[in-house]
């Protein structure tokens, strides 16, 4: 018989049965995290107790073969004799922040107020470094794959480009957000830090009368920035801004664009309940995608939409907190109501704040809204493979500047 070399070898199946054997009787660890917790004012409940009192419910097995017949419209349980007019996430006005400015009744002003730019400070060179690593893992690095929306080219309607796969833009702008605010809580301080919790997807619903004419704005907030104490009004109301007109679309009405319907519920609807400890809206990041929202024209977005979109999520979101706080049928607000908004597509900000003074919107004359808003920045100009290589050019350390001025703003 041939001998050979005897080889030490472990047999990998015995080994991952002893590994399993004993990580399957290691014993939980105590690091005073509940006690912890609690000291800082958060509620803990035990899960036990949350899953055995979960609602049964009842599911009925429907035959699909069976045809429905279609509901009438003046039989439709939310049908009403008069219509109204609808605004929704992916709808644009025709007249952007003018129209904007129309239908909520708003002053805008082109700069942002200076309780928020005295709090605005130069950002140190490794903080810029973090934001640097934070948009090449967001935008470039992000493993992801996914199939992209079809690429369509104006001169050629008809012509199929090859589809791609990669980082749709939902996803880069969420990822990049959420690790701003990631960093935000990191250099603002516990105190500041623990007042603060945020919110996804937030759906708010605000219906108002102006002019005999009926409205609702249902939107979604993608990211809702909530704090434990309201903004302070940036300013006092002013009788000199009263006189003010507002600027004018003439021909056109500030009706034009918006969906007209006798189908819809005419109710508040507002994410939090009044008894939690952090239920008033600080900051709203809106996320904006050239392939859902348009133009119903097919015509290219200008700016001013974009504006005017932000003012309008401003607007409902102001408007959702006043009701929330002062009552469902609220005119007179006893103290304004302010909101931060930062709309963005992971390139281009916008950066407003909102102030709504007044929910008696009628006519022009009387109590206006307030808006500061600065125009577009650019957090990069290029952030993508060139050639192979990972490449971040043209960063602008304005942009974080001042979503950290915004998240410490109280």
């Amino acid at each position: 018989m041939k001998l050979s070399q005897f080889l030490c070898k472990h047999h990998i199946g015995r080994q991952i049965r002893q590994l399993w054997y004993i990580q399957g009787k290691k014993k939980p660890l105590d690091f005073n995290t509940e006690s912890k917790l609690t000291s800082q004012g958060v509620h803990i409940e035990d899960a036990l107790e949350v899953t055995n009192n979960l609602r049964k419910l009842n599911i009925k097995v429907c035959n699909f073969s069976d045809q429905v017949a279609p509901i009438k419209v003046d039989t439709h349980p939310y049908f009403n004799n008069e219509p109204c007019f609808l605004y929704e996430d992916n709808d644009l006005l025709v007249k952007g922040l003018t129209q904007a400015q129309k239908i909520t009744n708003t002053i805008v002003f082109d700069t942002l107020p200076e309780s928020i730019e005295s709090i605005t400070q130069d950002l140190s060179d490794k903080t810029n470094d973090s934001v640097k690593r934070i948009i090449q893992s967001s935008i470039i690095f992000d493993a992801h794959q996914q199939l992209l929306p079809k690429l369509k080219d104006p001169d050629r309607p008809a012509f199929n480009f090859p589809r791609k796969f990669g980082i749709t833009n939902n996803r880069k702008t969420s990822n990049l957000n959420k690790k701003f605010i990631q960093l935000c809580n990191c250099l603002s301080g516990s105190n500041i830090g623990n007042s603060r919790s945020i919110m996804d997807d937030a759906f708010l619903c605000v219906p108002f009368d102006k002019d005999f004419h009926k409205f609702k704005f249902s939107l979604t907030i993608d990211i809702m920035l909530m704090s434990k104490n309201i903004l302070r009004p940036v300013r006092k109301l002013d009788t000199e801004y009263e006189s003010m007109t507002l600027p004018t679309i003439y021909p056109l009405q500030y009706l034009i664009g918006l969906t007209k319907s006798q189908i819809y519920e005419f109710k508040n609807l507002y994410p939090f309940i009044s008894e939690y400890n952090k239920k008033y809206i600080h900051t709203i990041f809106i996320y904006y995608d050239s392939t859902k929202v348009k133009n119903l024209t097919e015509l290219e977005i200008e700016e001013t939409q974009i504006f005017g979109r932000a003012l309008i999520k401003a607007f409902t979101a102001a408007a959702s907190t006043a009701r929330q706080r002062y009552g469902a049928n609220v005119k007179t607000l006893p103290e304004p109501i302010t909101v931060q908004c930062i709309h963005t597509d992971s390139k281009a900000y916008y950066f407003s704040v909102y102030q709504l003074n007044t929910l008696d919107i009628n006519g022009e004359k009387g109590i206006k809204n307030y808006c500061w808003a600065l125009p577009k920045l650019n957090l990069y100009d290029l952030a993508d493979y060139v050639q192979g290589i990972p490449t971040l050019e043209g960063y602008n350390p304005d942009v974080f500047k001042r979503i950290l001025a915004f998240y410490k703003n109280q």
